[in-house]
């Protein structure tokens, strides 16, 4: 399934459908299990084909564009948050904003009979116990990893976060009969109105600091670190002198981030935690919780 045509055509793959569909939805709108199941038959229908390459489009008919005269908002409103340094603090406020969303969630879980948490190893009755996995690394670059977890830190960062904003996102989708939110509402509400999106904001932080630190021991200068960092031009040469002040990382961590490196491993924690589309708005939270 193709959801941007001119790279299809350009990548000329034997059997393609394309779909007029948003980024994150391939097989159609939300809650159309009709059109959702269409696209597959479609797709799978390209196998008759007799030769390659061969691209179709799926039938444009607007059924996805959003009504101009309603807008999507979460079924809860949190408190102000109150800004805390300590992980205790913090936990709690991460906690409360996933008590308030819980009602939301089995709402959704008893309606979809699913939920895509669980990527840790863990299910949702360990929200809580995550949430406060992400606030002791982020204030405290704690390395603990509590029982019953299969993947070690810093590597659990990276299925934690998958469980937490899939959490966040079923139980924010949940109310019935409401707009369904498109792929960057989501975002923006996640990253940019909850506590929990801030909490992302400062583990990547955490993370892409160690990587920081250990490429400027190995004697890469500014602009090659942008690149093996994917960072924009310019970011580490604007964080170098503060993150060489007060790194906020610990031996550990910088351990496991020399360790990857020396493996040559391509995909960096830090990459993950954060989408790309995200990583420069994070102002936004801080100037609009003043």
């Amino acid at each position: 399934m193709s959801l941007v045509r001119p790279v299809t055509e350009s990548v000329r793959p034997s059997r393609a459908l394309w779909v007029p569909f948003p980024f994150g939805r391939p097989l159609g709108p939300p809650n159309r299990p009709e059109i959702q199941l269409d696209v597959l038959r479609r797709t799978l229908a390209l196998v008759d084909q007799a030769s390659g390459p061969v691209l179709v489009d799926y039938p444009d008919d607007g059924d996805d564009v959003p009504d101009e005269d309603q807008a999507w908002s979460c079924p809860v409103t949190f408190p102000t948050p109150v800004p805390e340094g300590e992980s205790g603090a913090l936990t709690a406020q991460l906690q409360q904003e996933a008590q308030l969303l819980r009602p939301w969630f089995d709402e959704g879980l008893h309606s979809r009979g699913r939920t895509t948490v669980g990527t840790s190893g863990k299910g949702v009755d360990a929200i809580d116990e995550m949430l406060e996995i992400l606030a002791r690394f982020a204030v405290n670059v704690d390395m603990a990893v509590p029982d019953g977890y299969a993947h070690p830190m810093p590597q659990l960062l990276r299925y934690i976060t998958d469980d937490v904003r899939d959490f966040y996102y079923e139980a924010a989708t949940s109310k019935p009969g409401a707009v369904f939110p498109s792929p960057n509402d989501l975002l923006e509400w996640f990253f940019l109105e909850t506590v929990a999106g801030e909490v992302f904001y400062q583990v990547r932080e955490k993370l892409l600091a160690s990587d920081m630190l250990v490429l400027m021991a190995k004697g890469l200068d500014d602009e090659l670190i942008d690149v093996r960092l994917s960072l924009l031009a310019g970011t580490t040469a604007e964080a170098a002198d503060g993150i060489l002040r007060h790194p906020g990382v610990g031996r550990d961590l910088l351990q496991k981030s020399a360790e990857v490196f020396q493996a040559a491993q391509p995909n960096r924690l830090s990459w993950t935690i954060v989408p790309i589309s995200m990583r420069d708005r994070r102002g936004e939270h801080i100037s609009g919780s003043r």
